[in-house]
C-alpha cells in the first residue's frame, strides 16, 4: 500500500451549462410520468444535459443522495489519476478489478480499489487518534471532487454486502466512519453525476483524455438482447430494469454506471444516436424503495427522454435573416 495516494482532479471548475426551458419541459414531462405511475415526487432527482449545446434542466438536481453503485464511477476517476501521477507502476494490474467493478458492479472489486486509492483497509474499531488519521486518508476521495466544484460530496463509503471481508454491512473502522459524527452515508446529487459522464465521455477532459477514453470504454453497455437478456449475466444486471433496456432496439451508443440496492436505484447514463444527431446525458436517482422494487419506471424515462431528445433535433433549423444588416442592440 502506497502511504500517500493524494492527487488533485486536473478540472477545478463546473462546465459552463446553459439552463434550457426546452429540456426543463421535458424534464417536467418525466416527473408527471413518475406521478402517474404512482411513484413519489420527494425521492426523485434528475439532470438532463444536451451534450451537444451545453443545455441543461432538471428536477430537485442539487440534492445529495444516496448513489448505490454509481460510487464506482468516482473511484475510478480517483484511481486513474493516481495512474497518470505515477504513484502506481503498473495500470495492468488493476484491470481485472476495474473490469469487475464497472462492468459487473462487483463490490468486493470496488473494495479493493477503495482500500489501494486511499492507502486504507477495513478494519476492527480504531482508537481515536488511529482513526483520525485512517478517516483522514478515506476522505481523500472527497477532497479530489470537492476541490473541483463537487459540492458536499461524499464518496468515502464502501458499497456491501463484503463476503470476501466477512462484512454483510458496515462494521469496525467502515461504521465508525459511516456514523460519525452523524449518520453519514455516501451522498451525490444527479448534477454531479452527470457532470462526471459528461467530461469522461463527451468532452474527455477528466483526467486526461486518454485516462477519458479508458473510463469511457469501461462504461460502454452493449444493448443488444443477446448480451443483456442472458439470465446467467451477473448477479447484477446494469441494463435490464435501467435506462439501457428500453434503447436496445435503437441505434444507439450508450454508456451508463447505474446502481442498486433495497432502497434506491440510480443510474447515469450517456446516449448518442448512431447517427450522432443527438448525444445527451441523463442522471436519473430514485431513493425509495418504491423506485427500487419498479423495473419499469427507468426504461420508461428513458424511452421517453430519448424520442423528446431526438425530436428535438430533427427539427429543421431556420435560416437567419441577412443578420448582418442589424443594427447592433445590447
Amino acid at each position: 500500500l502506497e502511504e500517500n495516494t493524494e492527487v488533485a482532479y486536473n478540472l477545478d471548475t463546473p462546465p459552463d451549462f446553459k439552463y434550457s426551458q426546452e429540456l426543463q419541459k421535458i424534464v417536467n414531462e418525466v416527473v408527471r410520468l413518475t406521478a402517474a405511475k404512482g411513484l413519489p415526487k420527494k425521492p426523485l432527482s434528475i439532470t438532463l444535459i444536451d451534450a451537444k449545446t451545453g443545455e441543461t434542466a432538471g428536477y430537485q438536481q442539487d440534492t445529495p443522495r444516496y448513489p448505490a453503485s454509481v460510487v464506482k464511477t468516482f473511484w475510478m476517476a480517483v484511481l486513474y489519476s493516481q495512474i497518470e501521477s505515477g504513484i502506481w507502476k503498473n495500470e495492468e494490474d488493476f484491470t481485472p478489478y476495474i473490469a469487475k467493478m464497472i462492468k459487473e458492479s462487483d463490490n468486493e472489486a470496488a473494495s479493493y480499489i477503495v482500500d489501494q486509492i486511499t492507502a486504507t483497509r477495513s478494519q476492527p474499531r480504531l482508537k481515536s487518534e488511529k482513526f483520525k488519521s485512517w478517516k483522514n486518508r478515506r476522505e481523500q476521495v472527497n477532497r479530489f471532487f470537492r476541490e473541483a466544484g463537487y459540492k458536499r460530496i461524499n464518496v468515502s463509503q464502501k458499497t456491501f454486502p463484503l463476503y470476501y471481508l466477512n462484512l454483510p454491512e458496515p462494521r469496525g473502522s467502515e461504521s465508525q466512519m459511516l456514523s460519525r459524527p452523524a449518520w453519514n452515508p455516501n451522498r451525490i446529487t444527479t448534477r454531479q453525476a452527470a457532470r462526471l459522464m459528461y467530461e469522461i465521455c463527451y468532452l474527455k477532459t477528466a483526467v486526461s483524455q486518454e485516462a477519458s477514453q479508458k473510463m469511457c470504454d469501461w462504461l460502454e453497455r452493449d444493448l443488444n438482447p443477446k448480451a443483456w437478456q442472458d439470465p446467467d449475466l451477473y448477479a447484477f444486471n446494469p441494463v435490464r430494469g435501467f435506462l439501457g433496456q428500453s434503447l436496445s432496439k435503437t441505434n444507439v451508443s450508450f454508456h451508463s454506471k447505474a446502481g442498486w440496492t433495497s432502497r434506491s436505484r440510480a443510474e447515469m447514463a450517456m446516449v448518442s444516436t448512431g447517427d450522432d444527431k443527438a448525444t445527451y446525458i441523463l442522471a436519473v436517482f430514485g431513493h425509495s424503495p418504491r423506485y427500487s422494487n419498479s423495473v419499469d419506471i427507468f426504461p420508461q424515462i428513458s424511452r421517453l427522454v430519448y424520442k423528446r431528445m431526438t425530436a428535438r433535433d430533427t427539427k429543421p433549423e431556420s435560416k437567419p435573416i441577412a443578420v448582418f444588416n442589424l443594427p447592433n442592440v445590447n
